[in-house]
């Protein structure tokens, strides 16, 4: 995809938050994914790393172990663009059916030819998926039906079975599409405020507590941010917000210390105290944090902007392919290269480059327009809201 300066005046003519935008917000979360995974504890114990200009390992693991919170902003737009298409829909039951369908088919429809690329050339290089499949589990016998649950992105629901770990976040999205109806319902009926309020009651109140770091539940305050977001149009509203309204240049100067600071306390706090007591605040205020900077001052920076735009394109491809890389394959050619602020963009890098591969191929087979054709046969087309006259 070609990112062209018109498209995005154009697209900033119809939308204070455009699909540019989410796509940088999206490059931003996944070069955070990178430096979360690759700069760890565990991998500090594994490997002999340079954290050059630190002394020592502790602030760097400590923010890069906060950078989960790249989860939170995949969910943020996930919940800002699926309220942003559910609200243009007529609200009867054929139309959020096949609604719920297009969307689970468009978002999955991303996941399998990447999946079926990672099966093909994982089995012709050590056969892992007969590992994992067949003669892995211990649980329960093994079978080639975890392939299609795994496939169908229910492994994490079933407790079933991934080719990889990361890939648990497939089953969130698919909760958070299907689920979506019925909190857009609770929503608009109770208000988002008493619907949030709820969602972090509930886990306390029946004594759960910290669902997990792989949990869906952990991100649906962030979720509700995104509709939030969606609903009441915030983009556009902080756009012109400004503390001083006689000097723009020194709000966003104050702003840009305010955002840093609240940034860093919550890293500062989770590490001492924990997520297990206000994992909102890591997995839901701090990514709301850095998607606000990101829109006001990243996006303001030429060739930044549209590099981050570049790879939030490739996102979804990235995230399916960098810890095959990362974990399995490449892990000593990957942190060969020692020092700490490096090996994260190594990983981007040759993630980024086989994303490329798998769009070319996607391209040859003609795969999106095949989508589109299967979409236009299952799911009606007729669910959007007539038009005002």
């Amino acid at each position: 995809m070609i990112i062209k300066k018109a498209d995005i005046e154009r697209a900033k003519q119809t939308s204070s938050f455009t699909t540019y935008d989410s796509m940088l917000v999206k490059g931003v979360a996944i070069v955070l994914l990178m430096f979360h995974h690759c700069i760890s504890m565990n991998q500090v114990e594994k490997h002999t790393m340079n954290f050059f200009p630190f002394e020592s390992y502790h602030w760097p693991v400590m923010v890069c172990d906060s950078f989960k919170l790249c989860v939170g902003m995949f969910v943020f737009i996930t919940g800002y663009g699926l309220y942003k298409s559910f609200s243009k829909i007529d609200l009867k039951n054929r139309a959020v059916f096949n609604w719920t369908g297009t969307r689970l088919f468009k978002t999955l429809s991303g996941f399998w030819i990447v999946y079926i690329l990672v099966f093909v050339v994982t089995y012709l290089v050590d056969k892992r998926p007969l590992t994992i499949y067949v003669t892995g589990p211990t649980k329960m016998e093994g079978s080639w039906i975890y392939a299609i649950i795994d496939f169908l992105g229910l492994a994490k629901i079933a407790d079933t079975p991934s080719l990889i770990g990361t890939w648990w976040y497939m089953s969130a999205v698919v909760i958070m599409i299907i689920f979506f109806p019925l909190l857009y319902a609770m929503g608009e009926k109770f208000s988002y405020f008493i619907t949030a309020f709820a969602m972090i009651l509930l886990p306390r109140i029946i004594g759960q507590g910290f669902p997990g770091s792989k949990n869906v539940f952990s991100f649906v305050l962030v979720f509700i941010f995104g509709m939030v977001f969606a609903k009441h149009d915030l983009f556009a509203k902080l756009d012109k917000f400004t503390l001083f309204k006689k000097s723009k240049l020194l709000s966003d100067i104050v702003l840009f210390f305010v955002y840093m600071l609240a940034f860093f306390m919550i890293v500062y706090l989770t590490d001492k105290i924990g997520r297990k007591y206000l994992w909102e605040f890591n997995y839901s205020i701090a990514p709301l944090i850095v998607i606000l900077f990101c829109n006001r001052y990243l996006k303001r920076i030429p060739v930044l902007n549209r590099g981050l735009m570049y790879i939030g394109n490739h996102s979804l491809n990235i995230f399916l392919i960098h810890t095959f890389i990362r974990y399995e394959y490449l892990n000593d050619f990957t942190y060969s290269f020692k020092y700490a602020l490096l090996i994260p963009f190594v990983l981007l890098a040759i993630s980024f480059a086989l994303s490329v591969v798998v769009e070319l191929f996607k391209k040859l087979i003609r795969y999106d327009k095949l989508v589109s054709k299967v979409i236009g046969k299952l799911f009606s087309d007729k669910n959007k809201k007539p038009e005002q006259s």
